[in-house]
């Protein structure tokens, strides 16, 4: 072998090592280059999966949330209702009494609602019809009852000179509705009664 072709040959060899160590260099960046990549990549993965069970599991507590708001709401406007229909049947129930029981809550009262002087009861002309004979000596002293039919269902007016106090049964509902409420509420599902 000849010189050139001895230097050549060396220059080959020289050659195809530096071409296999890029090469091999070259594979093992790569190698890094994709590794990296597939780290990013699975980390980038683990964070979005986090993310959306965080997020799903936020709307599903939003869900879980809003929904027992709804049921406590339907619930309660439940028991509103029951409260009002009982309420409602109390009154009837008054309104429906037999004369004689009518007329004695009547009396009764009137006795707690007498003031000073001299009082005027205004009846509905439905009450002044079926009164009976015995009702004004019940209501004693101080309390006379008008003639005249009062525009009202049930109950009577009481008036002391310019001074009407309304004890119509739609008035004392009214004015007792929250003690009323509360004790129909304790009646129906255990709530304790305030008043």
């Amino acid at each position: 072998m000849s010189g050139i072709e001895k230097i050549t040959a060396r220059l080959n060899e020289e050659t195809e090592a530096q071409c296999r160590e890029i090469l091999f260099n070259a594979k093992k960046k790569a190698a890094e280059i994709v590794s990296r990549a597939q780290t990013d990549g699975n980390e980038t993965i683990k964070r979005a999966e986090t993310e959306a069970n965080k997020r799903s599991e936020q709307i599903m507590a939003s869900a879980v949330s809003q929904s027992a708001a709804n049921a406590r709401k339907a619930m309660l406007s439940a028991k509103v209702d029951m409260i009002n229909e009982v309420l409602a049947g109390a009154k009837k129930s008054l309104h429906d009494l037999s004369d004689e029981a009518y007329f004695n809550a009547l009396a009764g009262l009137a006795h707690k609602n007498k003031q000073e002087g001299v009082g005027e009861m205004l009846l509905c002309e439905r009450d002044l019809r079926r009164m009976p004979k015995d009702f004004i000596d019940k209501l004693g002293y101080g309390i006379k009852v008008s003639p005249v039919p009062a525009d009202i269902e049930d109950g009577f007016i009481l008036k002391y000179g310019e001074i009407e106090q309304n004890c119509t049964f739609g008035a004392l509902f009214s004015a007792y509705s929250q003690e009323l409420q509360a004790k129909a509420a304790s009646l129906l599902f255990g709530a304790p009664a305030k008043g």
